[in-house]
């Protein structure tokens, strides 16, 4: 089997502030034991810098792609780079949030992301802000995740980093492709794996038309993990 898996949200709960957002260590260990018997990636709009700091040393066996699709790692060892746009002077909105407390700017791999999840006024401020800043520095797309509002300047998002993924591993249609996510970002991995004949998983209340299961929580897809072991070690 291809694992493909979003990392907040989905692999560990969603926190107040991103770097809260540490991998329990019996939780890492079964995603490495996990990965040297199946192909494994973490797909995530975190920079790798980011990554390793919530998720901490890499296993050589377990693939990562970062910033929705611009990077792929195996291991620590960068092997795919998709990076090509530079970001814009970031520094006119950083000056105007300065006074705003609760607000979070994150520059990434070819994107920044303005997280307002502990941000107290009213969220149309924060929208304001991002959206004039996008229109004087225009992205090639605008990502509304959960308290978060990402503008991206290269022409990636997870659905292009599955099929990317899955060229460089040299998937042949045979094996059975699962993603599993938990955010709008993932809709677009969902799709491309459902297309694909694979098995998306939404990690949420409702389930998105892109998606063929549910589940509720990040416990459900340790349990879900769990379960497709058991069924391939009974074949």
């Amino acid at each position: 089997m291809i694992l493909l898996l979003d990392y907040d949200g989905t692999l560990v709960p969603i926190v107040c502030r991103p770097e809260e957002a540490k991998i329990e260590a019996k939780r890492k260990k079964f995603l490495e034991e996990l990965s040297k018997k199946h192909r494994v990636a973490i797909v995530t709009g975190r920079s790798m810098e980011s990554f390793r700091e919530v998720f901490g040393e890499i296993p050589e066996t377990l693939y990562v792609i970062t910033s929705h699709g611009a990077k792929i790692f195996k291991g620590s060892t960068l092997i795919e780079n998709f990076l090509g746009a530079k970001l814009p002077d970031l520094s006119p909105l950083k000056k105007k949030i300065t006074s705003m407390k609760g607000i979070l700017l994150e520059e990434k791999e070819g994107c920044f992301a303005l997280h307002y999840r502990n941000f107290p006024g009213e969220e149309t401020e924060v929208r304001k802000l991002f959206e004039e800043f996008v229109r004087e520095n225009p992205p090639v797309r605008v990502i509304e995740g959960k308290k978060v509002l990402e503008a991206v300047y290269e022409r990636v998002d997870k659905g292009k980093a599955v099929e990317n993924f899955l060229r460089l591993v040299g998937w042949d249609g045979k094996e059975r492709v699962i993603y599993i996510g938990d955010d709008t970002t993932d809709l677009y991995a969902l799709r491309k794996v459902k297309e694909l004949g694979g098995i998306p998983v939404f990690v949420g209340r409702e389930k998105p038309p892109e998606a063929e299961v549910l589940l509720h929580s990040v416990d459900d897809v340790y349990g879900f993990l769990s379960r497709l072991e058991e069924l391939v070690n009974d074949k």
